[in-house]
């Protein structure tokens, strides 16, 4: 596995479930918060500041976003006969006007081939799946169509805690149009474990905009109307605690799914544990942040690139790496074959390692 599984507290020392925002939570699983460090406080840089300002940034994105429904849950209209998958009801937005639309994972996985897409004149669709990829929680999604209306993608990595954001979308299923929330962006590159599947979403937007059953898939947005996130999880027995994909993340992903190929997930090869004050004396660590190397995948890139046990990992392609966490964010940015920069500190000496990333092994395909 990319980086060890670090536990952290969580509303006072419990840890908090996260549901899948889609319309039946009752079918979810529970997702357990990993939350990193924390973050400085810096200059808003998406800044939205009266109501007015609201109503502009939404008629940038509005007609892009579609209410998706699947399975059980379009029994009538554009199918025929009943179906025998669960489904339910989520949210997209369209990223080329001939009608390809990003969503998540869980809203299409039990669609049993029959998705309706909504959109917000009232037209409704069938659409077909393109791919979806779980591990990362992205789906690609077509209809038939022209000249629609498209999203506008940012940078998830240009976005700062405490910048302004608008969520949007198809939330509780609730019938008269899309739903919009406004909040701030509360964090950065969280991990959020899935319990019930040992899958770990990386590189994770938190935000306090309300995030419900119903909007996954949809986008969070900039001042500018830009998607810089994508709507996914909402943490149980919290408030105002929401997760999305971060855009620049998931921009690879999306690329790969749209043209029908499979994605798999590179694969560093490491286990790593945080430098500690105790493991830093004991190592004799110069550095007091990073990822440090427990134990290494025989046969991985790490290994043939000459990654030691007992490196401290301070940096990946550029990133920083705080801690085990940053690992698997900074490598799932890459696919298998691509050449990376890793940083290492060995025994008080900065090295730069060129490191050619494998595929993790149960991702082959």
């Amino acid at each position: 596995m990319v980086g060890a599984l670090v536990g952290a507290l969580v509303g006072g020392g419990t840890a908090a479930g996260v549901s899948v925002a889609t319309r039946d939570d009752s079918k979810g699983t529970n997702r357990t918060v990993v939350v990193g460090a924390s973050s400085r406080p810096v200059q808003n840089t998406s800044v939205i500041g009266k109501a007015e300002d609201v109503q502009s940034v939404l008629a940038r994105i509005d007609n892009a976003v579609v209410a998706i429904r699947t399975g059980s849950a379009v029994d009538e209209g554009l199918f025929s006969g009943r179906s025998q998958a669960g489904g339910g009801e989520g949210t997209g937005f369209v990223i080329s006007s001939d009608g390809v639309i990003v969503t998540n994972s869980h809203v299409v996985a039990d669609a049993g081939g029959r998705i309706e897409v909504e959109f917000s004149d009232g037209t409704k669709q069938a659409a077909e799946l393109l791919g979806r990829a779980a591990e990362f929680d992205l789906a690609v999604i077509k209809v038939n169509a022209k000249n629609l209306p498209t999203a506008k993608l940012g940078s998830s990595d240009a976005i700062q805690v405490g910048d302004q954001v608008i969520a949007v979308g198809n939330a509780l299923a609730l019938q008269g149009g899309l739903s919009v929330t406004q909040g701030i962006i509360s964090g950065k590159g969280r991990p959020v474990p899935e319990e019930a599947t040992g899958i770990t979403l990386y590189d994770m937007l938190q935000t306090d905009a309300a995030i419900n059953p119903g909007n996954s898939g949809g986008p969070l947005v900039n001042a500018n109307g830009e998607v810089i996130g994508i709507n996914t999880a909402l943490a149980g027995g919290s408030q105002n605690v929401g997760f999305a994909i971060s855009i620049d993340s998931a921009k690879a992903v999306i690329d790969q799914l749209r043209v029908g190929q499979k994605v798999k997930v590179p694969f560093l090869g490491v286990s790593t544990s945080e430098v500690t004050p105790a493991i830093a004396r004991s190592q004799n660590l110069q550095v007091k942040r990073g990822a440090w190397v427990q134990e290494l995948t025989r046969g991985s890139a790490a290994a043939d690139a000459g990654i030691k046990q007992g490196d401290v990992i301070v940096k990946i392609a550029g990133r920083d790496v705080t801690g085990p966490e940053a690992v698997g964010s900074a490598i799932r940015r890459f696919s298998p074959g691509d050449t990376v920069d890793v940083i290492v500190e060995r025994d008080g000496k900065t090295e730069v390692i060129k490191v050619v990333l494998g595929t993790r092994p149960d991702s082959l395909g």
